[in-house]
């Protein structure tokens, strides 16, 4: 990955409250501290917005490049997490499904602490994940391009063009 560690968005455990009491109520019975899932989730989202979400942001925002170089010359991708709306709405969600799953998924595979109520809730966890990230991928209105809407939302500019995702069939190489 060629960006540091950092977290995705300002969520916390009151988050985790509020979107899943149950999970918070399971992970209150084994004195869990959210800040580990958090980093876990966090971390997996980078990678995914950088090799998925930064692709689809490129060709629909003018002025988003897919690389830059550093001072050495080394070509690298030019996401920049520094970037993103951490008090985003979206990014909160993502960041605390995100969570969400990476503490079920700890729970499942450790066989003592397993059970039927746990697997349904990984599984619907996973799926919310799953939208969530369906939806940031429609929206792409987390990042701040032109480093004038730290705190959101961005710019007129980039929400008209990434108002469509698929402007010009998802290519506008050709015009």
């Amino acid at each position: 990955m060629s960006v540091p560690y950092q977290r995705i968005s300002n969520a916390t455990v009151a988050d985790i409250q509020f979107y899943d009491p149950a999970a918070e109520r399971r992970a209150a019975a084994l004195n869990v501290d959210w800040a580990p899932y958090f980093k876990v989730s966090s971390q997996e989202w980078l990678y995914k917005m950088e090799f998925g979400f930064w692709q689809k942001y490129c060709d629909t925002v003018i002025g988003a490049t897919y690389y830059t170089n550093l001072p050495d010359g080394q070509l690298i991708s030019s996401f920049n997490p520094s970037l993103l709306i951490k008090n985003d709405q979206t990014l909160i969600r993502l960041d605390t499904f995100g969570a969400i799953l990476v503490f079920y998924e700890s729970l499942v595979t450790d066989v003592s602490n397993m059970n039927e109520v746990d697997l349904m809730n990984y599984d619907f966890a996973k799926k919310r994940c799953e939208n969530e990230w369906t939806k940031a991928l429609e929206l792409m209105n987390f990042y701040d391009l032109n480093e004038d809407a730290p705190n959101g939302p961005t710019t007129k500019l980039e929400e008209n063009w990434t108002a469509d995702v698929d402007f010009f069939n998802g290519d506008r190489r050709y015009f």
